[in-house]
């Protein structure tokens, strides 16, 4: 059993943090069980004491809860925050989360105040097309603005293809969210689209594309066109659209070329 060296006042109980960060004493006892968030002191009496750094620990843990990670999600992305710096460091990513949220939210405004001018101006809109829209701005998916621009048989192809399936969905999301953040986490590092971290991120892409679309060719294209188009794109979404512009661009072109998978769209270009 640890001693408290440290001027206790300065620790919290187990039921102090419990109470001032909104979570059960339950909660906080199953994250020291798994190693997640073990407590820096322990009482005389054998109580739990957290940390200013235990605090600063679990806000982490539930910022990333919020977004929808696991605890196993959770543990492989907790930073350090021992000194001013990593703290510094868990902010600034915490703000450019928020950020990013902030974002998918206008964008999901813009494509609701489409449909809202479509409707002006006496432009029928076809259910299926509702649906899918609501349901990519209801989960903050920074990839909804490309909706506006598929046919109605290609939004009822994306209605039927997830209905009564949200283990799909969540699945795929999740892949999509992984992806999204390897590839702006390579491009930021300079790293080659050609080079094997590249291929190895262009082939699971590939992958995504194809539980998506079920290697429908018209899909295909029309992903392809939306995404090589800069005009498609939201403001507020930079990084992602440099990100998808200048490296995913290539290094999918280079693994198509390398798996001789042929692509009649891409032909002569």
């Amino acid at each position: 059993m640890r001693s408290n060296n440290r001027d206790e006042s300065r620790l919290l109980t187990v039921g102090e943090l419990a109470r001032k960060s909104g979570v059960t004493v339950r909660t906080l006892q199953y994250y020291d069980k798994i190693g997640l968030l073990i407590p820096s002191e322990y009482s005389e009496g054998g109580r739990r004491m957290y940390s200013r750094g235990d605090i600063l620990r679990l806000h982490q843990i539930l910022f990333l809860k919020s977004l929808g990670f696991s605890l196993k999600e959770i543990r492989d992305r907790l930073l350090p925050t021992e000194s001013t710096a990593e703290l510094k460091k868990v902010l600034t990513h915490h703000k450019e989360v928020l950020l990013a949220q902030i974002t998918q939210i206008q964008e999901a405004v813009n494509l609701i105040e489409k449909v809202i001018e479509e409707i002006r101006s006496g432009s029928e809109i076809a259910i299926e097309r509702l649906f899918v829209i609501m349901e990519a701005t209801r989960r903050g998916n920074p990839y909804s603005f490309m909706l506006r621009y598929f046919s109605k048989d290609q939004m009822e192809y994306f209605l039927n293809r997830f209905e009564n399936n949200e283990d799909i969905v969540v699945d795929f999301e999740k892949k999509l969210r992984e992806l999204t953040a390897e590839l702006i986490e390579l491009y930021q590092q300079n790293e080659e689209p050609e080079g094997s971290a590249g291929q190895n991120l262009a082939a699971k892409w590939w992958d995504l594309l194809m539980v998506l679309t079920e290697g429908n060719p018209d899909l295909i294209r029309n992903i392809f066109a939306l995404g090589a188009d800069e005009n498609n794109w939201p403001s507020g979404i930079q990084n992602l659209k440099e990100a998808m512009m200048s490296f995913l661009g290539r290094a999918l072109s280079a693994y198509l070329k390398n798996n001789d998978i042929k692509l009649p769209f891409l032909e002569g270009r």
